[in-house]
């Protein structure tokens, strides 16, 4: 193969010009080790192309790290709040007897007004939505997701009072869920982030480290002044 090229080379000179070009960028990281480039970029994207000196990318790939840490970081603790918040509306307004604030429990708080008594009796009128009862008429124990101890009432449905204030309850739980959503797209995000980084610097290692002499050299027709011509590019 390489002598085919240099009997071309010679032949095309017969009868044109011959312009040779050297671009040095494709050895540049020769020396190098594609692994570290590989691990800068899984700890921070941007700093392996950083390492391989290719900086167009570096800012673009810090910066939307950096944005993506700040949405994920905040969003976890606007979530915490809110869930804390939640809580604490439920003990003031319903007589939460509990200081769990595990999540699946405070959905439930707010899917039933009430629950209390052994056998699912209740001081408020509306029977229907009390979750003893619910729990009665599906053929399960009333105690076999949470302890008899855990108990609350929001009032009867006819108070608009106790409406309202189960609506808040419940709007409190769903802005808690968005956070969540948001924090749980940012981690994604992150990595993705990442995996998209360490992509780009296998392209950037392999367009910049040493090749065959046969891979590294480009013939080009092109036009001169003083007539027409071959490009030929040899990559070092």
């Amino acid at each position: 193969m390489r002598l085919l090229m240099v009997i071309l080379l010679v032949a095309v000179s017969a009868f044109s010009q011959v312009v040779i070009t050297v671009d040095e960028n494709v050895s540049k990281n020769q020396d190098k080790s594609l692994w570290l480039a590989l691990g800068a970029s899984a700890l921070l994207p941007g700093m392996g192309e950083l390492y391989l000196d290719e900086r167009s990318l570096v800012k673009p790939f810090v910066w939307t790290d950096a944005a993506l840490w700040l949405t994920a970081i905040g969003s976890y603790f606007i979530g915490e709040r809110y869930i804390t918040s939640a809580h604490g509306y439920a003990v003031r307004h319903a007589g939460l007897t509990t200081d769990s604030k595990d999540v699946s429990l405070l959905n439930t708080v707010g899917d039933y007004r009430s629950r209390g008594g052994v056998a699912g009796q209740n001081s408020s009128p509306d029977m229907d939505e009390d979750y003893n009862q619910a729990m009665i008429r599906a053929g399960k124990a009333i105690d076999d997701e949470y302890s008899e101890s855990i108990q609350w009432d929001w009032g009867s449905s006819d108070n608009p009072e106790s409406t309202e204030r189960i609506e808040e309850y419940k709007s409190r739980l769903r802005h808690f869920r968005v956070s969540r959503i948001v924090f749980q797209v940012s981690v994604g995000a992150l990595v993705l982030n990442r995996v998209v980084s360490i992509l780009d610097v296998m392209r950037v290692y392999r367009a910049t480290s040493s090749r065959s002499f046969s891979q590294r050299m480009e013939f080009a027709p092109v036009c001169l002044e003083d007539g027409g011509g071959i490009l030929m590019n040899v990559k070092f």
